[in-house]
């Protein structure tokens, strides 16, 4: 893809081709009413930069937050994402910045950012940086902590008492949430870094918090 906006087009038409396919992947382990998807969550390794170097820390918080190319409701047509490449080249030019975008980079070594619509991770020294799988475990561990914490929310907001495994009720996620919070002696930094960023972005903690006290309340432990 030649420009961000385009990765952004691309990402609101392959929507729903994702939520499907996740659905289905679900399908064999899954009840026939549990089957759904909630959302899709962007993550993305840039191998080899598009951008000088004085651009690459905004081209990158762009992408981690691609919706601000776009208008929301409108077709995505041609002239849709042309007006996306015009937006892209203007906050490039003004250093688009967001409050809502934590970094977790370190100098000389890497460049990544976390949102709330996704996360960007750019190795700059291969061999000081972190791992791809890092990035995608850490990623797994947390949205699906936020997918099952918010399965529980819903079975409240529809008046019900939460159905829960057994062996994953409010204990299973207190431990949950220590694992995640909880720093490991040896963990290094730069996985600390990440690790908090994502967390405090993606406002996992409240709704973990909120299903234990709801799954202890019910006595699902």
């Amino acid at each position: 893809m030649s420009t961000i906006a385009a990765l952004a087009a691309w990402r609101v038409v392959s929507y729903g081709d994702n939520i499907k396919w996740a659905v289905e992947y679900l399908a064999p382990v899954a009840p026939v009413e549990e089957e759904s998807a909630v959302y899709v969550l962007g993550a993305h390794w840039v191998v080899e930069p598009a951008w000088p170097a004085e651009l690459l820390r905004t081209a990158l918080r762009i992408m981690s937050t691609p919706k601000v190319l776009l208008h929301r409701d409108r077709p995505m047509d041609d002239e849709h994402l042309a007006h996306a490449e015009l937006i892209e080249q203007s906050l490039l030019s003004e250093a688009y910045d967001h409050v809502g975008i934590e970094s977790f980079g370190l100098q000389g070594i890497s460049v990544g950012y976390a949102s709330w619509s996704g996360v960007v991770y750019h190795p700059i020294s291969t061999e000081r940086s972190l791992a791809e799988a890092e990035v995608v475990s850490c990623e797994l561990a947390i949205q699906s902590m936020w997918a099952y914490s918010d399965a529980i929310a819903r079975q409240v907001e529809q008046g019900l008492d939460p159905q829960v495994p057994s062996e994953y009720g409010w204990r299973y996620l207190r431990g949950v949430r220590s694992r995640l919070t909880i720093s490991r002696l040896r963990e290094p930094g730069q996985h600390q870094a990440m690790r908090r960023a994502i967390l405090r972005t993606c406002d996992l903690m409240p709704a973990l918090d909120q299903a234990i006290e709801t799954l202890r309340d019910t006595d699902r432990g």
